[in-house]
């Protein structure tokens, strides 16, 4: 289940000490320098003996530098850090150099031009004399480059030769910007190159991502070990890291039922003729002027006839807006862009460009005309304006909301623990995201799923409608139980106290763990499917724990009765209305579920 955002930014606001140099890892090839880190923000030691300061880092950047020695130090080599978009993952990587005192060389793979000379950028930044070299196209680093930054297209090409021009020997850590990009072939090739498969390999894979979740089947713990250090959308927001969200849904009669799916999401030249009509494009339009007019905006689109028609759309109201794609000529793409930074152009629409590698602050609309599966490309568009700037006090989302009853549509939903329906009408996400939090932990029986509007939340308490106690839908054919929906995964109340949770981590796997109130929480397993997830965890109370089968069960038949004098008595003592259609076995759950909420409001205080 994920934590309540509150709770951990407040962890997070507290001093961190500077720690003892003793014991620090000794890695193969560099030595590892400690990070003073008082505060919210921090100094990094360029040396041991010197006061020469490296870049300002902020105290989460200075965590992630001490998890990845950590993890290394721990046995782990090939690891991940996700921070979000705007948080300074290159700048993190960035510091290794320096942080581990390396003697070997270092290379750095991103698959785009863009985060190639970005990466350069921030490397000479931390250290002006550092020798960084670029190995993409006709571009060749030189060999006494201290740091090569990789072309993944140019490098990981088959039957290419540039690879073996690099000696794994000289090389000590690899970095993969973008890393969810990882398990594609070319990155394999050069994983293997290096030996980083070996189990007996002193080299260090060190992967950043701001989303590992790809969402298309290929999870990346096929090529990574563990997520080492990872900070989220929602903890950044309440840190003040990163701006505040606001989000608007636009309905539009366009249905994608007939659009076909490749690779986990909507094969583009289908879907570009579902969405791209003038009546959908002039909804873009209107949205932009009814909700974000003013405001600096984004429009992602399908592919560049989409984005050309859209962008004539805008201009045919006299909004100032221009086009960028991919294919673009290069300067043509910056004179734009540069426009666009500098106020001159109000909107720009674009097709699969924008969504890596471009990072202006002053972004406050992102409008998604391009419905997508994926919450990893959506959490990228996303991730396009949530940079904080003197002049922008919030970024709102406006989601096109096409018709589907075949697709699950990404949305605000999967960075937030958010309702898929949920229309914030302007509100702030993040601070509804907190108030059905603690409508849920004090009702549980609530359904989110029927919380489509802000308002909703204030009558869900006391309106029976918003009620339900059947296991959610995605559950219920292939579980006997009474599992029930938590933020982050599902959860089985057992007897004595206990409880299963069933819960999706990082790496696109789920984890089943037992909780006790005497033993805390033991994992029991990480299994691939869910399905298989809830079954194991159904397995483990029918062998491990048999008397909590009858409480569990949803056919039980006691569980058709009214409910007893007592359970009433304790519903109503908590002051909870008792609908005169409640059975006992509802009444039943709701009674494990007020005493789950008060164990855990106990632990929280303690």
């Amino acid at each position: 289940m994920v934590a309540r955002v509150g709770q951990r930014a407040q962890a997070h606001r507290q001093i961190h000490l500077p720690y003892s140099t003793r014991g620090a890892a000794t890695f193969t090839g560099c030595r590892a320098i400690p990070i003073m880190a008082p505060g919210r923000r921090s100094y990094a030691l360029g040396s041991l003996d010197g006061p020469d300061l490296l870049m300002l880092l902020r105290s989460y950047q200075s965590e992630a530098l001490e998890r990845v020695r950590q993890a290394y130090k721990d046995g782990k080599r090939r690891v991940i850090v996700s921070l979000p978009t705007g948080t300074g993952k290159t700048v993190v990587f960035a510091h290794f150099p320096r942080f581990f005192q390396m003697k070997k060389r270092l290379l750095v793979l991103a698959h785009r031009e863009e985060l190639l000379f970005q990466a350069r950028e921030k490397f000479l930044h931390v250290d002006p004399e550092l020798k960084v070299g670029i190995e993409q196209s006709a571009s060749r680093a030189p060999a006494d480059a201290k740091v090569v930054i990789a072309s993944v297209p140019t490098l990981g090409r088959a039957g290419g030769t540039r690879l073996r021009q690099l000696s794994p020997e000289e090389f000590f850590l690899i970095v993969v910007d973008e890393a969810h990009h990882a398990v594609a072939l070319s990155y394999r090739r050069i994983f293997e190159h290096f030996g980083l498969f070996d189990p007996n390999t002193r080299r260090y894979l060190v992967g950043f991502t701001a989303t590992p979740k790809r969402g298309d089947k290929q999870g990346l713990g096929a090529v990574f070990e563990e997520v080492c250090y990872a900070r989220d959308l929602r903890e950044m927001i309440a840190e003040q890291y990163l701006c505040p969200i606001i989000g608007w849904r636009v309905h539009s009669d366009a249905s994608l039922d007939e659009v076909n799916i490749r690779h986990g999401d909507f094969v583009e030249s289908q879907l570009a003729q579902v969405v791209n009509t003038g009546e959908r494009n002039n909804l873009l339009v209107a949205a932009y002027r009814k909700y974000a007019a003013g405001r600096r905006a984004i429009v992602f689109c399908v592919n560049v006839a989409h984005a050309l028609d859209v962008c004539h759309a805008f201009m045919a109201v006299g909004l100032r807006t221009s086009a960028v794609w991919g294919d673009m000529p290069r300067e043509d793409r910056r004179i734009k862009l540069a426009q666009f930074s500098q106020g001159d152009i109000d909107v720009v629409t674009n097709c699969n460009v924008l969504t890596e590698g471009f990072d202006e602050p002053r972004v406050d609309a992102i409008i998604m005309a391009r419905p997508t599966r994926s919450k990893l490309l959506y959490a990228q568009m996303v991730g396009r304006g949530t940079r904080r700037h003197p002049d922008k006090k919030n970024l709102a989302i406006i989601d096109i909301a096409d018709n589907s009853k075949t697709h699950r549509l990404s949305g605000l939903n999967d960075l937030f623990n958010l309702p898929s329906r949920l229309n914030l009408k302007g509100s702030d996400a993040l601070k509804t995201e907190q108030l059905i939090g603690d409508l849920t932990d004090r009702y549980p029986w609530i359904d989110v799923s029927r919380i489509h509007t802000p308002d909703d939340v204030k009558v869900a308490a006391e309106r029976i409608d918003f009620w339900n106690f059947d296991p959610p839908a995605e559950l219920a054919h292939f579980t006997p139980n009474t599992w029930h929906a938590v933020p982050g995964g599902y959860q089985l109340f057992l007897s004595d106290g206990e409880s299963l949770c069933v819960e999706s981590d990082l790496l696109d796997t789920w984890s089943v763990r037992l909780k006790s109130p005497r033993t805390g929480s033991t994992a029991l397993d990480r299994i691939a499917e869910l399905e298989s997830a809830i079954h194991f965890a159904d397995d483990f109370v029918s062998s491990e724990r048999p008397d909590s089968e009858r409480l569990v069960s949803r056919d039980a038949r006691w569980r058709g009765g009214v409910p007893t004098e007592k359970q009433i008595g304790v519903l109503e003592r908590n002051g909870i209305i008792v609908p005169p259609e409640l059975n006992r076995g509802q009444a039943a759950q709701m009674i494990r579920y007020v005493v789950a909420s008060s164990s855990r409001n106990r632990r929280a205080e303690v």
